[in-house]
């Protein structure tokens, strides 16, 4: 079965007690590291030089964040980008101490003992939150021939280091994770995850697209969304394990298999035959033709509003994808500027009272809109559209939900992999889909989030999508 990575940042968790612990009583920690981990006691065990281990080694990958274990200051550093770095010490808030070593002090995806391990902002004398990022995991100092870790001690009052293991283990159980990721190695994974978190075995229906292109996985997912099924992504001529072992869980009745054979070989439908006992395929000559197959098939009596994106970029159809699955509008495709004869025979067929074109004119030409007028005298043809993708996600998210979301999803700009299959949990969540870049939270995605007012910000993929920085900004404007 696959893996899931499961919640991020741990930052709300439990309190500084007013009194302070004892060191036989469980100290109320944040866990320090934000990510995929593991650990067990070794504490006492011998170590070089007639040494004895007065910690535990919290194994990670390189780069995942690490967090303050308590509110407190920043205290001694070792901190000589190139020389003797990366360690530091908290002086927490009740007179405890917890100590920091190893973080990272190479270039991300090096080993050249040239990097930084501190977040921006940490330093001697600086007051830190419970939570707040601090640093990264690295193998910094003596552990520079060992697996990434961080080395973490517990001091009571008086100095003296205690098993930390205990408190750890009581902080990772007790951690709430405010926000939350679906991820897995791949976007394979992720999509399982995705739908394991959101869908209960027995679903009528599940969609399956090629995942190493976006526009099938994307106007599919606006169609899945809307009929309550998740989306699933394959190689063209195999099945990662990790589709197949949710599919062994779903139990669906039906498996419609979205593109035609050139993204899906025709050898895999005996496969996909052993997990349902109706396999289908919704195809055309190309992904426009895909997208008026997959419009026809979902919606046959017609639709009222009909939603168009740009079919060579994804940003603005996978902000859109939960919106049209919200108001059971197809999501069509157009190119630039051409309006392709299977949208349009779609469009008629379909009869809507609205078209909503998505971006600016530069992605989607006004004649495209003209076109569409001809087309459909009697319908509202109108555009949503931003000063870029960001913006034109929040519109989109603030026309279709006006009033706020209990629920909202966030994907990066950066690539298309993570977001394939968010559609269809973002849609049954009744929330939308905004965008991110990787490094950074755009000040339109910043003021939707504020005006959604959302209890649950869900992250679609891992720490190399949406980094830990834009974790926590966005963690810090929820709280």
């Amino acid at each position: 079965m696959f893996r899931t990575l499961l919640v991020v940042l741990t930052l709300a968790v439990a309190l500084v007690p007013t009194q302070p612990a004892q060191a036989d009583e469980l100290y109320p920690l944040v866990f320090p590291v934000a990510g995929e981990n593991h650990y067990s006691d070794t504490w006492g065990a011998p170590r070089s030089g007639g040494r004895t281990h007065e910690g535990t080694d919290i194994m990670a990958d390189k780069m995942i964040p690490v967090v303050a274990a308590a509110s407190g200051v920043v205290g001694w550093m070792h901190d000589e980008l190139g020389g003797d770095c990366c360690a530091m010490a908290l002086y927490h808030d009740d007179g405890w101490t917890s100590w920091y070593i190893h973080m990272n002090n190479d270039t991300p995806g090096t080993d050249d003992g040239q990097g930084w391990g501190f977040a921006e902002g940490i330093e001697p004398g600086v007051h830190v939150d419970a939570g707040q990022l601090i640093g990264y995991v690295g193998d910094s100092g003596n552990a520079e021939w060992t697996n990434p870790h961080i080395h973490f001690e517990l001091h009571t009052p008086d100095g003296t280091a205690i098993n930390p293991y205990p408190h750890l283990i009581a902080a990772q159980e007790s951690s709430p994770g405010l926000l939350d990721r679906l991820a897995g190695i791949d976007r394979f994974e992720t999509a399982a995850a995705a739908s394991a978190a959101t869908f209960s075995p027995g679903v009528d229906t599940v969609f399956v697209a090629y995942g190493l292109n976006f526009p099938d996985a994307i106007a599919g997912g606006a169609a899945a969304g809307f009929l309550g099924s998740p989306v699933l992504l394959t190689y063209v001529d195999a099945v990662p394990s990790y589709t197949l072992d949710e599919l062994t869980r779903l139990e669906p009745r039906r498996i419609v298999l979205l593109g035609g054979d050139a993204v899906i070989e025709p050898q895999l439908v005996a496969k996909f035959e052993e997990y349902a006992e109706v396999v289908e395929r919704w195809s055309g000559p190309d992904r426009y033709g895909t997208a008026a197959m997959i419009s026809e098939a979902t919606y046959p009596s017609g639709a009222a509003t009909v939603y168009i994106a740009d079919g060579l970029s994804f940003e603005d159809a996978l902000s859109a994808a939960p919106a049209a699955a919200q108001n059971g509008a197809p999501l069509l495709l157009a190119n630039g500027a051409t309006l392709h004869a299977w949208t349009m025979r779609e469009l008629i067929r379909l009869v809507p009272t609205e078209v909503i074109v998505l971006g600016p004119d530069t992605v989607i030409e006004v004649s495209i809109m003209d076109e569409i007028t001809a087309l459909l005298p009697d319908a509202v043809v109108r555009r949503i559209s931003g000063t870029d993708e960001f913006e034109t996600g929040a519109l989109i998210s603030a026309e279709t939900w006006p009033t706020g979301v209990a629920t909202v999803h966030v994907a990066t700009t950066n690539a298309f992999a993570d977001g394939l299959a968010g559609a269809p949990v973002a849609a049954a969540s009744g929330g939308p889909i905004l965008l991110v870049d990787s490094d950074a939270l755009p000040a339109d995605t910043q003021i939707e989030l504020e005006r959604l007012a959302a209890t649950d910000v869900i992250i679609l993929g891992g720490v190399g999508a949406v980094s830990a920085d834009v974790e926590t900004a966005i963690w810090d404007l929820e709280n």
